[in-house]
């Protein structure tokens, strides 16, 4: 059977992610443990910041009736790190009309949600960011038992000096989660300091 997939999913989140570069200190910096609320899983991670990024309701409409619901959380506040931005999305899916799929379905649809989900956010963010000559580099990692896809953007901005959002995509039946972490290219420290935040990704069930 054939199913339309869902495909712009992240597209205001991308949009809103926009804001000045920063340099990072010689050292790492010191982190501190952030809890970032989903609908159904909570995602701990350590940040150079305690954020107070609020939820915003990003579910779109064309979903099939797939998602019931995406939110969003985006912090531009300047801290140690240099990051540029980071933001975390939380798609919470209909198990039911997930585990309902066949096995090919459901191979089909994990696969487009995810071109599509990419896809859109690289566009848009790019775009949203004033950049233009866009590059995605793309692996798969495990980070705490979990597998996920990690996705360097790298796009010149307006200012025409190189940026990375390291985007990872976290895949679940239940809830899908998308996290992105900005910084300028040449900033060594930023990207190390990116890594071992997204090296310390935990996902736990509410």
């Amino acid at each position: 059977m054939t199913r339309k997939i869902p495909a712009i999913l992240a597209v205001i989140l991308c949009l809103i992610l926009a804001a000045g570069c920063s340099r990072m200190s010689e050292t790492a910096v010191p982190v501190k443990h952030n809890v970032i609320e989903g609908d159904v899983t909570e995602m701990k991670i350590d940040l150079p910041v305690q954020t107070s990024a609020k939820a915003q309701n990003l579910t779109p409409t064309d979903t099939q009736g797939f998602v019931v619901k995406q939110l969003g959380y985006v912090d531009k506040s300047k801290n140690a790190a240099g990051f540029t931005a980071f933001g975390f999305s939380p798609i919470h899916l209909d198990t039911d009309k997930v585990n309902a799929l066949t096995p090919a379905e459901k191979k089909a649809f994990a696969e487009g949600m995810e071109k599509g989900i990419i896809k859109t956010f690289t566009s848009g963010y790019v775009k949203g960011m004033n950049g233009h000559n866009s590059t995605i580099e793309h692996k798969d990692i495990t980070i705490n038992g979990v597998d996920m896809h990690e996705y360097s953007v790298g796009y010149q901005g307006k200012d025409n000096k190189e940026h990375v959002a390291k985007t990872l995509y976290i895949p679940s039946d239940t809830e899908i989660w998308l996290v992105i972490i900005d910084y300028p290219k040449d900033d060594t420290k930023a990207a190390q300091q990116a890594d071992k935040c997204l090296s310390s990704i935990k996902l736990v069930k509410k």
